[in-house]
């Protein structure tokens, strides 16, 4: 009876390993696959098989992509969400200004994952494409989103894995940073802490129903990036994203009436001095 209990567990465990190999728009082939989920070869070709069917799989000769059923399933997480819904228009229109690619992140037990991008640069694979995930405390939107958590909501951190020697790799390090976070009033810079040549800066983006926690980041080549002018663009993007969500409105500067002139303006504008 037990092992009759444990096998349906032991068959959705298989199929979520098989769906989260796909990482990345690559198409992958079955011999990939089954290394990357762990799953016997003959198994992961059944289970595929049976993906496939019911449309949560695509194959094209010898290859598998992610099938149209999973984005439907992904889009209605992303629809019933206030900050995606808000945050593609302003995304688009901030790629559109500074021509660097735009992500929208959400933090995901100790890691951060990219619910949306728009750009080209870097390669939109493994780390950087939609749909990855990265340590919250190697990025610049998982930095921006620890400064404005107490500790005691943290995710438990790990620390050690360092992709360049600019990483963070303790917990004093990241405290450090989270203090220059918190002095550019809440953005976070990573340069070249994740990739060499590549600097990515990130505000994070509050909500009041408690929604989730969201930062947009943009990322663009270390040596070009105007730093400056980069983080008040994506802080005042992340504003508009969160009055959107919010349904806050965008107040208007107040308009000042028109005030008769003075006399001397009138004796100026007549060519005449404005001397007593």
């Amino acid at each position: 009876m037990a092992h009759i209990e444990e096998a349906p567990a032991a068959m959705i465990d298989r199929v979520a390993s098989l769906l989260e190999s796909f990482v990345g728009e690559r198409p992958l082939t079955l011999a990939e696959l089954a290394r990357r989920s762990h799953v016997p070869r003959s198994s992961a070709h059944r289970i595929l098989q049976r993906l496939v069917e019911l449309g949560w799989v695509e194959r094209k000769e010898f290859t598998y992509t992610l099938g149209v059923r999973m984005f439907e399933l992904g889009s209605q997480f992303t629809r019933r969400r206030t900050v995606p819904r808000a945050a593609v228009a302003v995304m688009a229109e901030l790629h559109r200004r500074s021509g660097l690619t735009v992500y929208l992140s959400m933090l995901v037990g100790a890691e951060i994952m990219h619910l949306e991008r728009i750009g080209s640069w870097p390669s939109a694979s493994g780390q950087w494409s939609a749909g990855a995930r990265q340590p919250v405390t190697l990025t610049a939107p998982g930095r921006a989103l620890l400064a404005t958590l107490s500790p005691d909501h943290w995710p438990e951190l790990h620390f050690g894995y360092a992709p360049t020697q600019y990483s963070i790799q303790t917990r004093s390090q990241l405290m450090r940073d989270l203090a220059r976070v918190r002095d550019r009033g809440g953005v976070a810079v990573d340069a070249q802490g994740t990739h060499h040549g590549v600097t990515v800066v990130a505000a994070p983006i509050t909500t009041m129903d408690d929604d989730g926690h969201f930062a947009l980041s943009v990322c663009g080549p270390t040596r070009a990036l105007d730093l400056v002018a980069t983080i008040t663009e994506v802080r005042n993007a992340a504003a508009t994203v969160w009055r959107v969500a919010n349904g806050v409105p965008t107040l208007r500067p107040r308009a000042v009436p028109d005030l008769p002139p003075s006399e001397v303006e009138l004796q100026l504008a007549n060519g005449g001095s404005a001397s007593g």
